[in-house]
């Protein structure tokens, strides 16, 4: 990907987050994410039905990288800002669940799914840590 692509990219991600919130960055982030570059959990897991959700694996991915990536580049208030405006987002993408974590870790678990998880991580490595930065304070301050 080029400094050109990636920058537009953050840009256009920060004009979705303006205009349709958080939900609707993770969508396009997913959606990006689908078009560039294409650990098991020994704690207990359910079987998850994505049935009557409105999410994809991939967008759950994006949620889940930004989730590992965003609290070391964040600081301490940010960092408590980002965590909620998370867990808001995890709960609307998949509200039927009682426990949108625990249901990341069962995907975890899926080959197709840590195929996506991985994708996904690498993706979000070819941007530079600025604008890696840049999103995740967008997402520390995004109002939930």
């Amino acid at each position: 990907m080029t400094n050109q692509s990636i920058l537009s990219v953050v840009s256009v991600t920060k004009k979705a987050l303006a205009k349709v919130g958080v939900a609707g960055a993770v969508s396009a982030l997913a959606m990006l994410s689908q078009t560039s570059n294409a650990a098991s959990n020994n704690a207990t897991t359910i079987p998850l039905d994505m049935s009557g959700m409105n999410i994809t694996k991939h967008e759950i991915a994006v949620m889940q990288v930004l989730s590992e990536i965003c609290p070391s580049m964040l600081s301490g208030n940010q960092k408590q800002r980002f965590y909620k405006s998370y867990n808001t987002q995890l709960h609307e993408l998949m509200p039927t669940l009682e426990d949108p974590k625990a249901a990341i870790q069962y995907l975890s678990t899926q080959q197709d799914y840590r195929q996506i998880l991985q994708s996904i991580r690498s993706w979000t490595m070819s941007f530079s840590k600025q604008d890696n930065k840049a999103l995740c304070v967008d997402l520390a301050n995004a109002e939930v």
